[in-house]
């Protein structure tokens, strides 16, 4: 045999072998590639219930009642909670920005309509000719220190009987209150109130 018969048959040996290699080793036409893909796994989470107050929502609305809404509510949103406002209704004289507070009576008040001492439970916005009362009650500190005689260490002193002993049945209870006496208490009684 001649030197280049040999190297030919080599080089179709080769051929041969590395195709029969590859027939194996490759996957054939027509069979389908499967791909796994990772599925995500979702993980249901509950997330905290935020907490909720109940406020008692009257007057001029479509669906007067006690509602849950979010501690961060407004009157506003006590209102819309209640179907919303009926046409007879006086938005005009109400803070519809005003935070809300457990417990708090929304009173929204028809137009024309006088306004009474139980409908001053800071829902309505008076004129600065009458008077605010403040509601000791439910009051917070700031509430409290804009009365008169009562500074920060006086009103943290109401804010930890009320939570101790639990809300006021008197104005004459806040003599039982550290640093409140006679004269203050004299001094307070027409500025505030137990609430409606």
């Amino acid at each position: 045999m001649k030197p280049w018969q040999n190297v030919l048959i080599g080089f179709l040996g080769g051929l041969l072998l590395g195709g029969v290699i590859l027939l194996f080793f490759l996957p054939q036409r027509g069979e389908p590639i499967q791909l796994v893909t990772a599925t995500p796994i979702t993980v249901d989470i509950a997330s905290p219930t935020p907490p909720m107050i109940q406020v008692h929502v009257a007057g001029a609305v479509k669906n007067p009642g006690v509602y849950s809404l979010p501690m961060d509510a407004r009157n506003n949103d006590a209102i819309t909670a209640a179907g919303g406002a009926t046409l007879e209704a006086d938005l005009e004289r109400m803070n519809l920005s005003e935070l809300l507070k457990d417990g708090q009576r929304v009173y929204v008040p028809y137009k024309g309509q006088p306004i009474s001492t139980s409908e001053r439970s800071s829902t309505i916005s008076l004129s600065p000719t009458e008077p605010t009362l403040v509601n000791i009650n439910t009051a917070d500190a700031d509430a409290l220190m804009s009365l008169p005689g009562i500074g920060e260490v006086k009103a943290a002193a109401i804010i930890t009987y009320r939570e101790t002993y639990g809300p006021f049945t008197s104005i004459e209870a806040l003599l039982n209150v550290k640093g409140i006496g006679q004269s203050t208490l004299e001094g307070l009684r027409e500025h505030i109130t137990l609430g409606p």
